[in-house]
């Protein structure tokens, strides 16, 4: 079916870029934005299936807050690769303000779109709630927002009479994210595609890929499950320079679970304040077993690691995130990737147009 996903297979995963936009120190945080850009063109030229952008809230040293408004700059910027959500966080939202916003994206480029959804709130309770006070379960937002895109309410339902303009008709390619298996299994049962967060949950990698793979139902939009992988990557000219890169962005990663909301520190900074990471051992074990998991080294060991994940998961698609201090590092680090896999520029790994019309049943 011409539904924008096509299985490559293990051993030749499409690759992706998933962007937090990390904000780093001595930089106001319009440079971060601005290298998002940068990172969708580059992400193009170079080969990459598709540009997803994360969201995340009251985060000093993550940009990615608004992934629509954010997604149209990108969309006008780039000419063919799709661009989308990984995730949009469906809780904080209205779902008729989704599907216009969304429908919106779709109908100025279309079959360039990605909607991926997501369960949870990218912020703390109080962030939360400050984001959305009337917040739903997801299961009735999500029927809510595919009543909006396709006009399918019933007869007796409050919202019959509403039109998502212009989202109704005009319907991004829907994916759900999660990192275990109730999103796993809903993607599943709908037929649509499922993209794993291994970058921050890769022991239930197995898990929610079974989950998807045994509850999978064709659709309209999908004939075979479809799986993606998001996994962190740091990738630099030798694999002493990726493990500096890294131990940095650890550091990093411990500060803002330890309360400290501000952009990365260079390694320059953080040696002249002689700070050091303090957080609990429980934390601490978390920020390990998360970065533990990351590929990370030279252009030779990260493609080797990136085809071995594939090989070993059956990953259709590999979604690279890459959260470090330094936007020429991510830059860098994305474009020595491409170059290690292989990756040409060429129309050979972008997907087909998205059909149009395609519908997602619930219940």
């Amino acid at each position: 079916m011409d539904n924008g996903e096509t299985t490559t297979g293990p051993h030749a995963p499409a690759l992706s870029v998933l962007d937090h936009g990390p904000v780093s120190s001595g930089a106001p945080l319009s440079a971060a934005l601005t290298h998002s850009t940068e990172l969708a063109r580059l992400a193009e030229r170079a080969g990459y299936r598709r540009y997803w952008v994360a969201e995340h809230h009251s985060r000093a040293w993550m940009a990615s807050s608004s992934p629509a408004v954010l997604l149209a700059h990108v969309a006008a910027a780039t000419s063919a690769i799709r661009v989308g959500s990984g995730a949009l966080l469906l809780s904080n939202y209205s779902p008729l303000a989704v599907a216009e916003q969304f429908g919106m994206l779709e109908a100025l480029h279309p079959g360039r779109i990605d909607l991926g959804l997501g369960r949870a709130a990218g912020a703390d309770a109080v962030t939360a709630h400050a984001l959305n006070p009337a917040r739903i379960d997801f299961g009735e937002a999500f029927g809510q927002l595919l009543g909006f895109f396709h006009g399918t309410f019933p007869e007796d339902h409050p919202y019959r009479s509403v039109t998502a303009v212009p989202g109704y008709a005009n319907v991004p390619l829907i994916h759900l994210l999660g990192s275990g298996t109730y999103s796993a299994r809903l993607a599943g049962q709908l037929g649509l595609p499922f993209a794993h967060g291994g970058h921050f949950a890769a022991p239930n990698t197995a898990a929610a890929i079974e989950a998807y793979r045994s509850s999978f139902q064709p659709s309209a939009v999908l004939d075979a499950p479809y799986v993606m992988l998001s996994v962190g990557v740091v990738c630099a000219p030798t694999d002493d320079e990726a493990y500096a890169i890294n131990k940095l962005a650890r550091h990093n990663m411990i500060r803002g679970l330890s309360g400290v909301n501000e952009p990365f520190l260079s390694q320059g900074e953080i040696d002249r304040a002689g700070e050091q990471a303090a957080m609990s051992l429980g934390e601490a074990h978390y920020v390990d077993s998360v970065l533990d998991t990351h590929i990370v080294g030279g252009p030779d060991t990260v493609a080797t690691g990136l085809t071995n994940l594939a090989a070993s998961t059956g990953a259709d698609e590999l979604i690279l995130a890459t959260i470090i201090y330094g936007y020429e590092e991510r830059l860098r680090s994305y474009a020595l990737v491409a170059e290690a896999m292989g990756l040409d520029g060429t129309s050979e790994r972008q997907p087909p147009a998205i059909a149009d019309g395609h519908q997602v049943q619930v219940g």
